[in-house]
């Protein structure tokens, strides 16, 4: 058994799909399938069940699937030793973190690390949270920090907690700034909803219908920056993360109000591939994002303590 077929296999179990295989790992759909025939030859079992709709591991394969991320950790980590064997910190970074974070959060965390660590070369992805989940999955991207509507096989999922929003309007709105707000007493509201991916407009929905939001019309606009500037030539509103409200504290074309209730929160995750562990500049990446994003929020919560 070589580790290309391992890698194969892993691929295979984790996109359901010989062909999807294929494709993430650049090669062709006959090759794929060829060597999955000779691994469950040389190892005298079915390992993956085929169907109309692409493949399923077997009782079998669903065990063979973990011993192979083993296997491919242990590999990955002796690369790692290797690089971290050299006393400075080299090696590469790509990361994919979510619109708001990138814009409100990272700036900070990524300054700090390319002032330290000069002599690593880094790539941060952009996209929409699938995008970037998919990037992770594929290898791509060697972690993705934001929202994570459900678990998916080939990724570990870590929860980093839970996060106030923030009610966001258009200046001509006329709320006062950073007073804390009912949304079932101030409305009826005018607000733009977040994409359909984000874990956030579940919540925002469910709190319409029960009458826990005042609101008169919705819109979607999945995009950040076009819903925050549709928002600062209009009266409209929507509900984001505090660290955007936090960002745009000095907008006078934008009005930034903590939301007493209903209490909405936003869920993060850290995400990563199963089969392939971080490597120490993302390891230090991540921590300095996560200092950032600590410093932000008690920045918030002293802000808020005074109104």
């Amino acid at each position: 058994m070589d580790l290309r077929q391992v890698r194969y296999y892993v691929a295979a179990c984790e996109e359901g799909s010989l062909s999807a295989a294929a494709q993430r790992l650049h090669c062709t759909a006959s090759g794929v399938s060829q060597q999955m025939s000779a691994l469950e030859k040389r190892l005298g079992t079915t390992l993956l069940e085929r169907t109309r709709r692409g493949v399923v591991p077997t009782p079998a394969g669903k065990r063979f699937y973990e011993s192979c991320l083993d296997i491919l950790r242990a590999v990955s980590d002796a690369r790692i030793d290797l690089e971290d064997f050299d006393a400075a910190v080299t090696g590469s970074i790509s990361a994919g973190f979510a619109p708001g974070l990138a814009k409100c959060i990272l700036p900070q965390a990524l300054a700090r690390f390319t002032r330290e660590f000069p002599k690593v070369d880094i790539s941060i992805g952009s996209g929409t949270a699938d995008d970037l989940i998919d990037g992770t999955s594929s290898g791509a991207l060697d972690f993705y920090v934001g929202q994570l509507a459900e678990s998916r096989l080939g990724l570990t999922d870590t929860p980093m907690g839970r996060y106030p929003v923030a009610l966001i309007s258009g200046a001509r709105r006329g709320f006062h700034r950073m007073k804390p707000l009912r949304l079932d007493e101030v409305g009826p509201l005018k607000l733009t909803l977040p994409s359909a991916t984000n874990s956030l407009r579940p919540k925002i929905l469910d709190s319409i219908r029960h009458g826990d939001i005042d609101v008169d019309r919705t819109i979607s606009i999945a995009s950040l920056a076009a819903g925050l500037e549709f928002l600062s030539q209009t009266d409209w509103s929507t509900i984001l993360p505090y660290w955007i409200g936090l960002h745009e504290l000095g907008n006078e074309l934008l009005t930034v109000n903590p939301i007493v209730e209903p209490q909405l929160h936003l869920e993060l995750d850290f995400v990563h591939p199963s089969r392939l562990p971080l490597n120490k500049p993302s390891k230090t990446l991540y921590s300095y994002f996560l200092q950032e994003l600590e410093r932000s929020l008690n920045e918030w919560q002293r802000i808020t303590a005074a109104t």
